[in-house]
């Protein structure tokens, strides 16, 4: 369902009266309600985890002779959330993939200590670590030499329904968890308690079925000493 869809499906399930929102933009009173209400629905659901699968995706830049830190702008993206602390590889831009090795990931005072540190700020050559800075850019180790490509995984940030044709990028059979939220803000700013009771229930149902489809499984550590 897109932004207007859920709009208006949230309107029947609340049973608001009058005809359908023909649009996101606009509105007064009650539909104006609705509206925001499915937006902070989505914002909520987005905001609840930091690694969700569907906000995951990888970007890449080249390096930079002792340039020893990637920001957001470097990696070509607007819409870096956080980012995925053990992706990171890297390879010879003119060889391509088939050179390509992962990076080590260390905490950012270790990397600072020991790459950002008297003679080796300068002491280039081909990056075997990386970090997340406070100012989450990623920092490499050593400095690197120009010609290298510097991949990793990243999940977006959280981002608001606009248009009336934008779709959640969760799986579309999840769409109607943002209902459900919805109908949560809608019950408790109304008072109606049975259409809040009913989105409560059905949102923390979906909300299992998402978390079992959407995150990582869980794995049994080693074995103790």
């Amino acid at each position: 369902m897109n932004f207007l869809q859920l709009c208006n499906r949230l309107k029947r399930k609340c049973r608001v009266q009058g005809a359908a929102i023909t649009a996101v933009t606009g509105q007064v009173d009650e539909y104006t309600s609705l509206i925001d209400f499915i937006n902070d629905a989505w914002m909520d659901i987005q905001m609840s985890r930091e690694d969700w699968f569907w906000m995951r995706t990888s970007a890449s830049c080249n390096t930079v002779l002792n340039q020893s830190t990637y920001t957001e702008t470097d990696f070509s993206m607007t819409d870096l959330g956080n980012w995925e602390r053990d992706s990171f590889r890297v390879y010879l831009t003119a060889t391509g993939s088939a050179d390509e090795q992962t990076l080590d990931f260390v905490d950012y005072k270790g990397w600072r200590d020991t790459y950002q540190l008297g003679t080796q700020r300068t002491a280039a050559s081909r990056p075997t670590v990386a970090t997340v800075t406070p100012a989450n850019a990623v920092g490499v180790g050593p400095v690197p030499l120009a010609g290298y490509t510097i991949t990793g995984d990243y999940f977006k940030a959280p981002s608001e329904l606009v248009a009336t044709i934008d779709t959640p990028a969760l799986p579309a059979r999840f769409h109607m968890m943002i209902v459900y939220r919805a109908m949560m803000y809608f019950g408790a700013g109304e008072a109606a308690g049975e259409i809040y009771q009913e989105g409560e229930a059905e949102f923390k149902r979906m909300s299992r079925l998402l978390a079992n489809n959407q995150l990582p499984e869980i794995t049994m550590g080693p074995a103790l000493a």
